[in-house]
């Protein structure tokens, strides 16, 4: 849906949709490799995942756990990444049953599906020469073309596939929720007189309006997402490449033919949002060929991984921060009972008058 449609409809829809949106773009679909594990990328592999349970479990002894049973198993050699992956999630379920730590471990694990086995077991050594200036400038280059980059802008030029009316009924009908949700409290208030109640009652769309601004204002604290990726990919970059890969990656990216890689690369990975949105890919085969080109060498695989796969695993692994560690991070406790009646209250007492 484009922005200046979803614009017609109210905040609280505006949000459930960009929630959507956010959701189809950052979903990943694991795609199984039919070769088995070598034994020193299944050892790397495990000892990767075990980092991730551990960083993301609020109790340390599940991790452990969850660790022992891994080094019991016998049944991993010989299977592909996708299907080792998949049995150590059945042990971690088993032991973990949170289920927000559940999605943000298996979110990770789902990156993991996607790196290429040879990675696992030859960890980089840590690149000693590269400049903080250097990784920086290579960062400028390429950062706005990330896909977590600028998402709304990216909407800004799309057509959208939803008729005026089709937009009108999903807003009627977000705001008839919201408004049963705001009765629902309203109904347990004991410190609201009848009058001050149908006063709230006749200013549900203002406060609506108002709770929508607050839940937006906490994501955006919270969940700084294009800081994380920028954050991710210095320090992703200055681990991963050479002063000579970093100089040879500037220079590339500064020229017309990494211009048209960035182009290729953004699309391609945000082409769920502009087709299912009314876009169209708007690459030139001349765009494709570059990428491929590119994508051939050594230097570009390791480059696609990195500004990809593990900046995008990076970001995931501070989300996961924030969760374990901010109660209410994404604002949405504000519709609880409680919290609304307190809002209301306080609503009431600055605004209300006999």
């Amino acid at each position: 849906m484009m922005l200046r449609n979803i614009k017609k409809v109210n905040n609280w829809t505006k949000l459930i949709i960009v929630l959507s949106l956010m959701c189809s773009i950052f979903s990943l679909s694991a795609f199984a490799q039919a070769k088995p594990m070598a034994a020193k990328s299944l050892a790397g592999l495990i000892t990767d995942l075990k980092e991730v349970v551990s960083k993301n479990s609020p109790d340390q002894k599940d991790a452990q756990l969850v660790s022992e049973k891994w080094d019991k198993r016998k049944d991993l050699t010989g299977k592909n990444k996708s299907a080792v992956i998949e049995l150590l999630w059945t042990d971690v379920k088993s032991v973990i049953k949170d289920s927000g730590v559940q999605y943000q471990i298996y979110s990770i694990f789902s990156f993991y599906k996607q790196i290429p086995d040879e990675q696992f077991g030859s960890k980089a050594k840590p690149n000693q020469t590269n400049s903080s200036k250097a990784v920086e400038k290579l960062v400028d280059l390429v950062f706005m073309s990330h896909p977590y980059v600028n998402i709304e802008k990216q909407l800004e030029g799309l057509p959208g596939t939803k008729s005026a009316e089709e937009i009108k009924k999903i807003s009627d009908e977000a705001r008839r929720q919201r408004f049963e949700i705001f009765d629902d409290a309203l109904k347990v208030n004991k410190k609201l007189t009848v009058a001050q109640k149908a006063f709230v009652k006749a200013n549900y769309e203002r406060l609506s309006n108002m709770v929508d601004k607050k839940i937006d204002a906490t994501i955006k604290l919270n969940f700084p997402t294009e800081q994380w990726v920028q954050e991710g990919m210095e320090k992703i970059f200055a681990k991963r490449f050479t002063a000579e890969e970093i100089n040879n990656l500037t220079a590339f990216f500064d020229s017309d033919k990494g211009l048209q890689v960035l182009k290729y690369v953004r699309l391609t990975e945000m082409e769920q949002l502009i087709t299912g949105n009314g876009g169209k890919l708007n690459f030139t085969e001349s765009d494709k060929a570059e990428y491929d080109k590119f994508f051939a060498t050594p230097l570009g695989k390791k480059f696609i991984a990195a500004y990809l796969k593990e900046t995008e695993e990076y970001e995931a692994l501070k989300e996961g921060e924030v969760r374990r560690n901010i109660p209410n991070a994404d604002g949405f406790a504000l519709l609880e009972p409680i919290n609304l009646n307190k809002f209301f209250n306080k609503f009431v007492a600055e605004n209300y008058k006999k």
